[in-house]
């Protein structure tokens, strides 16, 4: 009886106890939310290793997928345009850090003003209370940035190129010298 003993223990250590992780990879539970890393290493098979349908099918809708995505993606640019192109409301009037009358004054000068608008008229303002970089901003973008200007001077031929160039001058002049054309094919 102590070798049945013995023996039923060995045969409930020789069965491997899984741990939650590989339960996880093999597909027994569901991974709680920081476990989801682990279903990365259930092992995949490959195109090769599938039913041409099958295989077929999956990349079918891999391409639908990424076709939906291009066709969504918007260049920061775009999306900039579009909102300095919204008309500007009240709403946004009155929660931007811009004086009372100035607001009036929008409302009545330009009804049909832009976001783009707007900012460019907080530069300026801000560019009237001092504030430099607003300065540098408005100069900048009314196109009065300055430039660096190099001068450079630089002689392109020398006096061994004129000398040269005189050499031949006198040669082509020479009645005596005669240019043949390489003819050889």
């Amino acid at each position: 009886m102590k070798r049945d003993k013995k023996q039923e223990k060995t045969d409930v250590h020789a069965q491997p106890v899984k741990t939650r992780a590989q339960m996880i990879i093999d597909g027994d539970i569901e991974p709680e939310k920081h476990e989801r890393g682990l279903l990365n290493l259930r092992k995949r098979v490959s195109f090769n290793q599938m039913e041409p349908e099958k295989a077929r099918e999956i990349r079918r809708k891999g391409a639908e997928a990424i076709n939906k995505l291009h066709g969504e993606k918007k260049s920061a640019q775009q999306s900039i345009e579009k909102i300095l192109t919204l008309k500007v409301t009240n709403e946004i009037i009155d929660g931007a850090d811009i004086p009372p009358e100035v607001a009036e004054r929008i409302k009545r000068d330009n009804p049909d003003a832009t976001l783009y608008d707007l900012i460019q008229l907080v530069a300026v303002g801000r560019a009237l209370d001092g504030n430099v970089k607003a300065m540098e901003y408005v100069r900048d973008t009314h196109g009065d940035k300055p430039t660096d200007k190099v001068e450079i001077s630089a002689e392109i031929m020398t006096d061994k190129d004129r000398e040269l160039l005189e050499k031949i001058s006198r040669r082509l002049d020479d009645p005596d010298v005669v240019i043949v054309a390489d003819q050889t094919d």
